[in-house]
């Protein structure tokens, strides 16, 4: 991501800070749902430039630091999305999952739990998936690594193999020799 479109989104949740008014007051006054709302237009700038790693951050920051305002349920909504896009470089399934099992713990519209229930069914299933791919990627390499071990097993025995079929060889001349011999030594005799 450019660094244009961060400072693109900064300066647009700064200028959000401004029209709330956020920006005269002392962080004193600042009410949570305020602080919250904040960072929810800058989580929401941040997205919409395609800073995806940071609107997640913002989302997250939300989530964990101000449960008990109005943007709670979204922020833990956002955080989930976000999570899961595949275009996030800071993209895990895992904590999408755990943010959506989150968000199904609280109060949202029907509409929104079965799309909640959806994702974690649709997660769990790619980290199961992933799991078995782990499995059969490590049996892979257990009898990979097997038929390169049989592979040299073979090998030894192909040379053992041979060199006994040469020693035979070798054995199989000296013995015709030798008959020769006993051959010409029996004629002797025999002609004596």
């Amino acid at each position: 991501m450019s660094a244009w479109k961060v400072l693109l989104a900064i300066v647009v949740g700064m200028w959000f800070l401004g029209l709330s008014g956020c920006g005269s007051t002392s962080p004193v006054n600042i009410s949570s749902e305020d602080r919250a709302e904040y960072h929810m237009r800058v989580a929401d700038s941040l997205e919409a430039a395609s800073a995806l790693r940071e609107a997640a951050l913002e989302y997250k920051l939300v989530a964990e630091l101000y449960p008990t305002t109005s943007h709670y349920p979204n922020a833990v909504r956002n955080t989930a999305l976000l999570y899961s896009n595949p275009t996030n470089p800071a993209g895990d399934d895992s904590l999408s999952l755990q943010w959506f099992q989150t968000y199904l713990t609280l109060s949202i519209p029907r509409e929104e739990k079965v799309k909640a229930e959806i994702y974690v069914m649709m997660l769990q299933r790619i980290n199961d998936l992933r799991g078995e791919i782990n499995r059969r990627g490590s049996s892979i390499d257990s009898l990979q690594a097997l038929a390169r071990k049989q592979s040299g097993d073979i090998a030894i025995k192909t040379k053992k193999v041979q060199d006994l079929e040469g020693e035979l060889k070798k054995t199989t001349v000296e013995l015709q020799n030798i008959r020769e011999v006993d051959v010409r030594i029996n004629r002797r005799k025999g002609g004596k």
